[in-house]
């Protein structure tokens, strides 16, 4: 079953037959789907059948009842009226359930703030996790590596924008002369560790340079 707030409702041969204005805009709500049978106004309705009502003895008289009723909330003539349902409690009181507006011809049922916030956020979580499924497609993480390295393979293009291609050669970038070191040289250092007599010795505790220290045990040789 189609959800009401996505129905567009018009009766054409109604507008054909009797115009639409404020007079008489209650009425052709009555004939909608969103119309509720049970409601005052349906009452009143049968009740004067026989006899028209002014909108403001209408009013009035709905003033008097308890229960669901209709009503104009908004004018905008000649094209515009926000139709309002609500409970009434007592004469000054009242509960708003739901708008309606009507453009010209054509009805909608307003959508509940619930319902804008939800599409809403879930529209920005979804724009997120796309944004970050990008962002790990075109970097990864390898403390091997020294952290972050980037793809060049991927790369965002305009595909409205025509854009030049221009070839450049590309140096290796070198970091101080610094030698590769394999993974077997970090397990030897991290085996000597453990296997170490002192249980208070660390890798945090090796000093950087020097004798014993991590370079020197990864036999590196240095520019400093």
């Amino acid at each position: 079953m189609t959800s009401l707030d996505e129905i567009q409702w018009k009766s054409p041969e109604w507008i054909q037959q009797f115009g639409l204005h404020t007079g008489n805009v209650l009425d052709y709500f009555t004939e909608l789907p969103f119309f509720d049978r049970t409601s005052n106004n349906q009452v009143l309705k049968m009740q004067f059948q026989f006899q028209p009502v002014p909108n403001y003895n209408l009013q009035n008289k709905l003033s008097e009842m308890v229960g669901v009723e209709f009503i104009i909330a908004f004018i905008k003539e000649p094209n515009f009226w926000i139709i309002r349902k609500q409970q009434r409690i007592n004469p000054s009181t009242v509960i708003p359930k739901q708008d309606y507006y009507i453009i010209g011809a054509n009805i909608y049922q307003s959508p509940k703030i619930h319902d804008i916030l939800s599409s809403r956020l879930l529209a920005s979580v979804l724009s997120m996790k796309n944004s970050i499924d990008l962002l790990n497609e075109i970097s990864n993480y390898n403390i091997m590596d020294g952290g972050h390295q980037y793809n060049k393979s991927s790369s965002i293009t305009n595909t409205n924008t025509p854009t030049s291609v221009t070839t450049t050669s590309e140096t290796p970038v070198t970091t101080n002369n610094l030698e590769e070191i394999s993974s077997n040289t970090f397990d030897n250092l991290l085996k000597s560790v453990v296997n170490s007599n002192n249980d208070s010795i660390y890798l945090d505790d090796l000093p950087m340079y020097g004798k014993n220290s991590t370079v020197d045990q990864l036999n590196l040789k240095l520019n400093l």
